[in-house]
């Protein structure tokens, strides 16, 4: 009952830059609070002094002006700035348990006795109410005083009320002996399959390349047939030289001991013709002198799996704690429906584009954590308990995960003005990377040595942006509301292009195919090309969202995007029309930030958990491909043609170094 309540007093208590309880809580003109280092850091790094001097609310992007006095102390600020005596209260309320309650349950002092079960006759707490959740009738406290029987606290007699309790007690313990026994089962299974699993691939390995060594071998052994059988055939021709040389030889040595002048004469004249014939053959077999032998180049792929291969992977021990796990399947029969906390984002009454409504009983299929036995939602915290021998990759049950590994990185220029924030991250065709850090206002372009060709100043900050050619890119601009192009000349140089109006203060950016969908916290735009210019194609709005990035399959006109809305945290897929297909909700994924396409896979990076997860197209989970070397993970791109996967860092605790890099990871073979 109190868990909606808590809930948004959490989310009323939390700031939205550090996602933590108000530490000094200020409140700015738009009525929007923040703590005091956060907003005292995202004035020093966001203010302004060109037409007028202050700073945008980073929430509703309202401007604040300096306070008067202090035009040029920008870290004077917020001083000036009113503290939120309302929500201190409520941190105060929040974080101090309650000493006194005036009718605690005997069985859980620290709750009230709120409801009162007809079936039982008893007053129960809220703990107490799961038991009694098969009951016909449990009424509040207040409906239960208004019956003509006698229910008071003081007449409920306690044995009959531990005599119930015990009833259920037992009907709890053999349900978790009836689990465990399951669990054991289910462990049993997994045993024989992972067995089965590993004997499969071990006799398709040995299979395998015990073909491809009869075939080398094969290939061998004709080779050496073929150039055995014509240096054999020189050797032939060199004896019936020699034979002949001899015999002219002696046929000379003949006639010289004859002393006959005519016979000597003859002899000469025929060992001249033998003599002209071999020196030809000599001279042919001359022209054909070489030294032959057999080389092999062992396959490159199979020396570096030798050299790589340790184990055939790691086992692990995954438990959650107390509540079991299910992974839906993309299929409508299985997909759950989400309950009135988990209902989908619901477009905007006041959008004046096309809209669609979602009821809190849509059937868009939910991926990822499902219900317990009685379908309310609860929170899972998975565990991961490692064997000895585990390796640095890790198997998440119910997905095959894949391998990245780490490669170079890219470091921003150390001369920036202000900590980098990099927000946007683009890979042309030809393997120059184009790089957007919002926090220092710059695009700048990187050429395959990682080296930066050039840099271009953007007002206002730009954050997003995405490649249309390897000579053109769009850069969004939130407190703008159009995008701006950027044209790639020669040998990398950077320069403005046009820009056109969208209406929409957008965020995120992303292009496939002539098809750009834009994305501000709750709208989404899609537009496509249409001889060579963008035509806006739909327009949806939605309710209790905190959209974050966009990305676009132009082909199968889906979009997915990463939605940071507090307290579930979740990717949706989209059709054009804003119909959403699924929903991808995961302990995995925390608060997602980055995603990007490739290869028929999503790719979204974990900002909280500190990874990459990897999604196939109709929801199902395939696992996480980084279990460490990064933190606190924002812009992520892919690419298929470089096979690379690149990740930016962001949170105001972490180093400047760290957040000038860009890390570079491969994209190996699958699992």
């Amino acid at each position: 009952m109190a868990d909606p309540v808590i809930q948004t007093a959490e989310q009323q208590i939390t700031c939205t830059i550090c996602f933590d309880i108000f530490d000094e809580p200020k409140s700015l003109p738009c009525l929007h609070t923040f703590c005091k280092k956060c907003i005292g850091d995202h004035i020093l790094h966001h203010s302004e002094f060109a037409r007028r001097m202050g700073y945008h609310c980073p929430v509703c992007r309202g401007f604040v002006l300096a306070p008067t006095g202090k035009e040029f102390s920008p870290h004077l600020w917020v001083e000036s700035l009113p503290n939120n005596h309302n929500i201190v209260s409520m941190i105060s309320a929040y974080t101090t348990p309650r000493p006194y309650y005036l009718n605690p349950c005997a069985v859980h002092p620290n709750k009230e006795l709120e409801f009162y079960c007809v079936d039982h006759e008893l007053y129960i707490c809220s703990l107490c109410s799961l038991q009694h959740r098969k009951c016909d009738e449990v009424l509040s406290r207040e409906e239960a005083e208004d019956l003509p029987r006698k229910v008071t606290p003081s007449t409920d007699s306690t044995e009959e009320r531990y005599i119930s309790y015990l009833f259920e007690q037992c009907n709890e313990i053999e349900h978790l002996m009836d689990s465990r026994k399951e669990i054991i089962s289910r462990i049993d299974q997994s045993e024989e399959e992972i067995k089965s699993r590993i004997t499969t691939t071990s006799r398709k390995a040995t299979d395998l390349i015990k073909s491809q060594e009869e075939k080398v071998i094969n290939q061998l052994s004709k080779l050496k047939s073929k150039e055995v059988h014509k240096i054999e055939s020189d050797i032939r021709k060199c004896q019936k030289a020699n034979e002949k040389c001899k015999r002219s030889l002696q046929s000379l040595q003949e006639a010289r001991d004859k002393e006959d002048a005519e016979d000597m004469a003859n002899t000469l004249e025929n060992v001249k013709k033998e003599y002209e014939a071999n020196s030809r053959k000599i001279r042919e077999l001359s022209r054909k002198t070489f030294r032959s032998t057999i080389d092999f180049q062992m396959n490159s792929s199979i020396e570096n799996f030798i050299t790589d291969f340790q184990s055939f992977g790691s086992v692990e021990f995954i438990r959650d704690d107390g509540i079991p796990q299910t992974l839906c399947s993309s299929s409508s029969e299985s997909a759950s429906l989400p309950t009135q906390s988990q209902r989908c984002p619901r477009p905007s009454k006041s959008a004046t584009s096309r809209r669609r409504d979602f009821s809190p009983n849509s059937s868009c299929p939910s991926f990822g954590v499902g219900g317990d036995r009685d379908d309310r939602p609860r929170t899972v915290q998975s565990q991961r308990i490692r064997s000895a021998s585990s390796v640095d990759y890790a198997e998440t049950r119910g997905a095959s995960g894949f391998y990245i590994s780490e490669g170079t990185h890219i470091e921003v220029s150390q001369q920036s003005k202000q900590p980098s924030w990099i927000t946007g991250i683009a890979i042309l065709d030809n393997g120059n990377v184009i790089v957007v850090d919002h926090a220092n206002e710059t695009v700048s372009l990187y050429d395959t040595t990682y080296v930066q060709v050039s840099e271009i100043l953007v007002t206002p900050a730009p954050y997003d942006t995405t490649t249309i050619s390897n000579t053109e890119l769009l850069v969004t601009r939130p407190d703008n509301d159009n995008l701006l192009a950027i044209n790639v000349y020669g040998q990398g140089e950077l320069k403005y292009g046009a820009s056109f109006q969208t209406g929409l203060k957008a965020k995120s950016i992303s292009h496939d195919n002539s098809h750009l969908a834009v994305c501000s916290s709750n709208k989404l735009q899609i537009y496509v090309k249409h001889n060579g210019r963008w035509r806006k194609h739909e327009e949806h709005s939605f309710d209790r969202t905190k959209f974050t990035y966009v990305a676009i399959d132009g082909v199968k006109e889906r979009i997915f995007i990463t939605d940071q809305k507090y307290p579930e945290p979740e990717l949706l897929c989209l059709t054009y029309d804003g119909e959403i297909r699924w929903r991808f909700l995961h302990p995995d994924l925390g608060f997602p930030s980055g995603v990007a396409l490739c290869s028929g896979h999503i790719y979204v990076a974990s900002w909280d958990r500190a990874t990459v997860l990897r999604v196939a197209y109709n929801g199902s989970y395939e696992g996480t491909g980084i279990q460490r070397g990064i933190q606190f993970p924002w812009k992520l791109t892919v690419t298929a043609r470089h096979n690379r996967l690149l990740l930016s860092q962001h949170k105001s605790t972490l180093s400047q170094e760290a957040r000038r890099i860009i890390r570079f990871f491969s994209l190996d073979a699958e699992m």
